[in-house]
């Protein structure tokens, strides 16, 4: 890396002095430079030129989100430095809290050097806002004090920008804001909650395969952290959509398909989850989608999001079918709706996914309420959706008259208490042999169970931004 002179300090100053005059005067705007603090004679790299586009992209973020508008945007880097010029239609002092704002957001942003203009050419400082001068890179102090008295050698400075710019570095590879990470992350963890939770009737849960041969619980695991990307993928794009509810579905659909595709992969071509990955990307996506409109959100309004997400989904897909516009090809649940008029996870979700609003959510807030463990509340939740659940599983095994037996059987366990009484706990592990002896697996049950909990999660954990 090439040393700079003093020279060439000199004569960079003046180059972004003159800049910054020609923004002024082309626009009579403020005007916000971007500069990197950088103590030493190397000012300029390939990492120091990214934080300072790092700078000026969380500036841009800002100032959509203040009003402010960037008319222009002039980029230098010389050896000296990186710089950058910015003419914004906004109030200059409010301009600058925003530049303080960032300024002081992160352990790198102190590497950021971000001065503020009026439209006449006068520099906004941080004590006529009422802020404190900038400290020391190393202590409280100011750092023209602590310039000024030599108290830090030159080793220590530069040990301690050495670590700033790690820390930059590191930054880089996080992509997204906290939320999504936070949804992406209760995503999976439902994923894995519903494959683990035991004993399931006909399931794949931690005691057997239930009523598969193709599959087991590891299976289920191998699928759900194939499965973890496309659920961040879909917080991102909920938590980054600015548009309409449905636009969003298309996205989410391509976001599946690779999601699908990398499913498969992990488990030797055995469909796992795809049902469990059309709603529930749907539904990580809503809440983020959501959780970008206001700060508290609740399961319900995430529903809603859903439901204005798929509007329209069963007469656009489905209803057509009745009328002889079949595809080529039918699905199952295309095949279970032209025999039985059942609309499956579509008319589920666009309805706002009653079975979770009415039974689902408020089952489990009661059964973790009344004591239950988190297995046993879900099991128990298991049981109550199975009593309402139209289980396009059970219905492309069996026939109708098979799900309303499954739910029948559901009922009894209910009545009998379910997990909250032995008598309960014992007519569910009968139903499980039941159930795996005559090959029944309530697989839309399950992924309404995994659904419920993830919005448990959002609930209970409310403060993501």
């Amino acid at each position: 890396m090439d040393q700079v002179t003093l020279e060439a300090v000199l004569a960079a100053k003046e180059r972004l002095a003159s800049l910054q005059a020609e923004l002024r005067s082309n626009y009579q705007l403020p005007v916000v430079s971007f500069t990197t603090n950088i103590p030493g004679p190397v000012k300029s790299s390939p990492d120091i030129q990214n934080l300072l586009r790092a700078a000026v992209e969380r500036f841009r973020a800002a100032a959509g989100d203040s009003g402010f508008s960037v008319v222009e945007e002039r980029f230098i880097y010389p050896l000296t430095g990186p710089a950058a010029v910015l003419a914004v239609i906004g109030e200059a002092d409010k301009i600058k809290q925003v530049c303080i704002a960032i300024e002081e957001s992160s352990f790198y942003a102190r590497l950021f050097d971000i001065d503020v203009f009026d439209a006449v050419g006068g520099q906004i400082s941080r004590s006529s806002l009422g802020h404190r001068e900038r400290t020391c890179f190393l202590c409280s102090q100011p750092a023209v004090l602590c310039r000024r008295l030599g108290k830090h050698s030159s080793k220590e400075i530069g040990d301690n920008v050495a670590e700033r710019l790690m820390a930059f570095a590191a930054g880089t590879t996080n992509p997204w804001p906290g939320a999504v990470w936070n949804l992406g992350s209760w995503a999976v963890e439902a994923m894995l909650m519903e494959a683990a939770c035991t004993p399931a009737p006909g399931l794949v849960d931690r005691d057997n395969p239930g009523a598969h041969q193709d599959m087991d619980f590891f299976s289920f695991l191998m699928s759900s952290s194939a499965l973890a990307g496309s659920m961040f993928r879909c917080a991102a794009a909920g938590y980054g959509h600015q548009g309409a509810p449905q636009d969003l579905l298309p996205v989410l659909r391509q976001i599946g398909k690779d999601g699908e595709q990398q499913m498969l992969q992990a488990t030797g071509g055995v469909n796992t989850q795809k049902g469990l990955l059309f709603l529930l990307g749907i539904l990580t996506a809503a809440a983020a989608y959501t959780l970008r409109q206001s700060m508290v959100i609740t399961a319900y309004q995430i529903l809603d999001t859903a439901a204005a997400m798929t509007s329209g989904i069963v007469a656009r897909e489905l209803a057509p079918l009745k009328v002889g516009q079949a595809a080529v090809k039918l699905t199952a649940g295309e095949k279970l709706f032209i025999k039985y008029g059942v609309t499956g996870i579509r008319g589920e979700i666009e309805a706002g996914v009653p079975s979770i609003r009415e039974q689902g959510l408020p089952v489990l807030k009661a059964a973790l309420g009344q004591g239950l463990s988190l297995n046993d509340a879900l099991v128990h939740t298991l049981m109550s959706l199975m009593t309402v659940v139209e289980d396009t599983t059970i219905l492309n095994r069996h026939g109708m008259k098979t799900l309303l037996d499954v739910q029948n059987h559901a009922r009894s366990v209910l009545d009998n208490g379910g997990m909250l009484t032995e008598a309960g706990r014992a007519q569910i592990g009968e139903l499980d042999k039941t159930f795996i002896e005559y090959n029944i697996s309530p697989g839309g049950v399950a992924d309404l169970l995994a659904a419920t909990y993830f919005l448990h999660l959002v609930e209970t954990n409310n403060k993501i931004k």
